[in-house]
């Protein structure tokens, strides 16, 4: 089984905003392949269902992005997932908007979701997907900015980098972490 794991906050005030990526992936995939995501375990809203052959189960934790650490070891203890079989969505301000980046492991880069799970696991081998937000102007503080919403334009822009971030986790599911960083890097 294959964990989708997408970094968000819980509750409508927080659902377009740009820490929410993560959820938004979740969301596609969910409609996609129509899995409901009517379960609360492990501190997430999960669903379980398959993409092809390959059993998914995607979540959404609801302890907020900076304590998202519990939710995912949770998952990762009760259903006996390996960590390899993780797919973790978040957003990233490093990365220019709407870029992709697919990566086997990595630190938390000052993304306080990430640090969370990554002391919460005890290991940076946690296979990733990050989207960029872009960086704020210097006017703005980043905890601010990513809890900020996207302007219209950006919102285009996102819209894009969510479909192509649900295709990728498909070729990342389907056919391997590899071939979908040489498509999508």
């Amino acid at each position: 089984m294959r964990v989708v794991f997408g970094l968000g906050n819980p509750g409508k005030e927080y659902e377009e905003t740009r820490h929410n990526v993560g959820f938004r992936v979740v969301d596609r995939l969910s409609q996609k392949y129509k899995v409901k995501l009517d379960s609360y375990l492990c501190q997430s809203w999960m669903g379980k269902g398959r993409v092809d052959e390959e059993r998914i189960l995607l979540a959404k934790p609801l302890t907020f992005v900076n304590a998202a650490g519990g939710s995912l070891s949770q998952i990762k203890q009760k259903y006996g997932i390996k960590l390899e079989d993780i797919i973790l969505i978040s957003d990233d301000a490093d990365l220019d908007l709407g870029k992709l980046r697919i990566a086997r492991r990595g630190g938390d880069g000052g993304h306080k979701g990430l640090k969370s799970i990554i002391e919460s696991l005890e290991t940076e081998e946690i296979p990733r997907l990050k989207i960029g937000i872009g960086r704020p102007d210097k006017e703005i503080e980043l905890e601010e900015y990513v809890l900020g919403r996207f302007s219209s334009e950006e919102r285009r822009i996102i819209e894009e980098a969510v479909d192509k971030a649900t295709e990728a986790i498909e070729v990342m599911i389907k056919r391997g972490i590899d071939k979908a960083m040489r498509e999508y890097n």
